[in-house]
């Protein structure tokens, strides 16, 4: 079986298990085919996907490659047993532009896609959009993998001919430092946001649900934010109170993120929406517990633990969100102890061969 990736960018979030593909028998030829390694809204994050080019030779890169060479590819593998997976049929003009052109000739095809992106547009929106620009496509897509399992029967909905399948981003494997282990006798509880300080992340709505709880409970916690954004200065404001700590890191790089995850008891993710949200991956590797909305793809993945990784509250709804807060603080212990128990679920659920294998496993079924 050959593989080629159609994307916009070398995904960071695609790259962990594309990297692990090689090890899996029947795999034979790999190739990421793209516009431009980076984006630089994700070079200004602190993301180097050229570090993929560099430590992998198993995979193969074109990048911003003349058009000549990549139907050059198609051909050499048109009528052999080869999967061509797309970044979505029309999102980014790229990989619509090779999706089309893959008409031509005789693959497998199958669709890597987030769910609907709802905080703009209403759902009805997109199913217009999808009707007129996507649904002629149908019959030429076997499978379809989307983020999280929320939107499995809209996708469904469209046509009995494709084979719809919840899927995963994964982030870089990262080994928890020893000497990180929470201090189980530490008094307060400490809170990690990471990401953009955007009126989408929501982050005032951590800062209102602390502010609610009864100050003495407010007392045991420190809050920690690491990113930047225009709502940055509305977050300083929300955080000046003597009840509580916390400290504003701003954007920082990403091996420097994972250090100060490990200072952490618990990540929020308060987003409004979040097609994923591969923080939450990043935090369940390292052993945190999560709490996020329910309009994060990525409660996909403390659904899948059994509510071992985390815990999920209404959206943009303050007293859900207090209310797990205030659970966590009464098992803060509970949740220091079993820190080694998320990071041993995270090895054998999220990371990178584990969702390669099941990425094989899926374009081998036949259709369910």
């Amino acid at each position: 079986m050959n593989i080629l990736f159609f994307q916009n960018c070398i995904s960071p979030h695609q790259m962990p298990f594309i990297n692990e593909l090689h090890n899996i028998k029947d795999v034979s030829d790999i190739y990421v085919i793209v516009p431009e390694a980076d984006m630089d809204a994700r070079k200004n994050m602190g993301w180097n996907s050229s570090e993929y080019q560099l430590s992998n030779s198993k995979v193969n890169f074109l990048i911003n490659s003349e058009n000549q060479e990549i139907v050059t590819l198609l051909k050499k593998y048109n009528n052999t047993e080869t999967w061509c997976l797309f970044s979505g049929i029309n999102s980014f003009p790229f990989v619509a532009k090779y999706f089309k052109l893959s008409l031509k000739y005789h693959f497998k095809r199958g669709i890597i896609t987030e769910p609907p992106f709802l905080y703009n547009h209403p759902l009805w929106q997109h199913a217009i959009r999808f009707a007129i620009k996507d649904w002629k496509y149908i019959k030429y897509i076997d499978k379809l993998f989307v983020m999280g399992d929320d939107f499995l029967s809209y996708y469904k909905f469209w046509s009995k001919k494709w084979d719809v399948i919840p899927f995963m981003y994964c982030t870089e494997w990262k080994e928890r430092n020893i000497n990180h282990i929470p201090n189980t006798q530490y008094h307060n509880l400490k809170i990690l946001f990471v990401g953009s300080l955007s009126a989408r992340k929501n982050v005032q709505l951590l800062f209102k649900a602390i502010k609610s709880l009864q100050k003495q409970e407010q007392k045991s916690i420190e809050i920690g934010i690491v990113g930047d954004g225009d709502q940055k200065q509305n977050l300083i404001k929300l955080a000046n109170n003597k009840n509580f700590s916390s400290i504003f890191y701003g954007t920082l790089p990403m091996n420097k993120v994972s250090e100060i995850m490990q200072e952490y008891d618990i990540l929020c993710l308060p987003s409004l929406h979040d097609g994923w949200g591969a923080v939450i991956n990043e935090a369940i590797t390292l052993g945190l517990y999560v709490l996020c909305s329910d309009t994060c793809g990525a409660k996909y993945l403390i659904k899948k633990s059994n509510f071992i990784c985390g815990d999920i509250f209404k959206n943009n709804d303050m007293i859900s969100l207090k209310k797990k807060i205030s659970n966590c603080l009464s098992q803060k212990e509970l949740i220091r102890d079993s820190t080694i128990q998320r990071i041993a679920w995270a090895k054998n659920n999220i990371k990178g061969n584990v969702v390669a294998q099941y990425l094989i496993k899926e374009l081998k079924s036949k259709d369910k």
